[in-house]
């Protein structure tokens, strides 16, 4: 019976179309219901999945099905998904920032093809392992490139604080999260993307992920000259006011055109009509 029902939900996700997922994650009891009947189907512990859809469908994930349903199901971040299919193109080189397990640095790998490169920046010794295992699983993630530093404002090294799960964690100094403690911390590397690609000589993204629970507020602010210059499309989560306010004036700055990840990529109007808990585009200026 368990077996029956993760088939099932594996075959439900290849099939519902997107907009019918979504509706299904907004009601919390049907959600609910759903995350709760899947839990005492799933094995505990590590095991190696095949994802059953979204865009790593076919690919191998080492997940715990407990908790990381989303990773195998391809419900993970639906609109961030449906952006880098549209504007990565293939050969293209990209840039992981806040790379976690590698799901969205696979996704990357996936639409840049072997003539591309990822570079997937993860800090957390913990997500690392599990980043360079998800790798290893895939032959078509070989163009993935596991970068063990914190991206920040400056080189040197850096204290990153580990939220309780262990799995989410922030530079200090980061804005955001207020809500979630972190007890624990580790002294890691650090680098500015403006010093990681005009002093350390890597090559130059044409896009750039970022997702690192408030650290956007620090490396921003150390990658201007990229923006200036390499002009790379950014996929960027916000974590509250602050970050919204350095992003905002940040890409403007730089001849950016911020917009909601929505079909269609809506501009935003003002700092005002932000929304800063959720992902936004930032275009280059023709």
């Amino acid at each position: 019976m368990a077996s029956l029902l993760l088939s099932s939900a594996a075959w439900l996700a290849r099939r519902l179309p997107e907009s019918v997922k979504r509706a299904l994650y907004r009601n919390p009891v049907l959600s609910n219901f759903i995350r709760t009947s899947l839990n005492r189907a799933a094995p505990h512990g590590m095991t190696v999945v095949e994802v059953a859809a979204g865009g790593l469908e076919g690919w191998h994930l080492e997940l715990d099905l407990q908790a990381e349903k989303d990773y195998w199901l391809g419900t993970y971040e639906i609109g961030l998904q449906a952006a880098v299919n549209e504007l990565v193109q293939p050969g293209a080189v990209a840039y992981d920032v806040g790379a976690n397990i590698g799901y969205i640095s696979l996704l990357l790998a996936r639409r840049v093809g072997p003539q591309g490169q990822v570079f997937a920046f993860e800090a957390l010794p913990e997500n690392l392992e599990r980043l360079r295992r998800n790798v290893a699983l895939n032959p078509g993630a070989q163009v993935v490139q596991a970068v063990a530093v914190a991206v920040v404002d400056n080189s040197g090294p850096v204290q990153f604080l580990i939220g309780s799960s262990g799995s989410i964690g922030k530079a200090k100094g980061s804005a955001g999260r207020g809500s979630i403690s972190y007890p624990d911390s580790v002294l890691v590397s650090g680098v500015s993307l403006d010093q990681f690609v005009y002093q350390q000589s890597n090559p130059e993204p044409q896009v750039i992920k970022m997702d690192i629970e408030g650290g956007e507020v620090l490396a921003l602010t150390g990658m201007v000259r990229l923006l200036q210059e390499a002009r790379p499309v950014i996929l960027l989560e916000l974590h509250g006011p602050e970050a919204a306010r350095t992003a905002w004036t940040t890409l403007v700055g730089a001849g950016y055109q911020v917009c909601r990840m929505q079909p269609g990529f809506p501009a935003v109007s003002s700092l005002d009509a932000l929304d800063w808990k959720a992902y936004v585009v930032a275009l280059p200026a023709i």
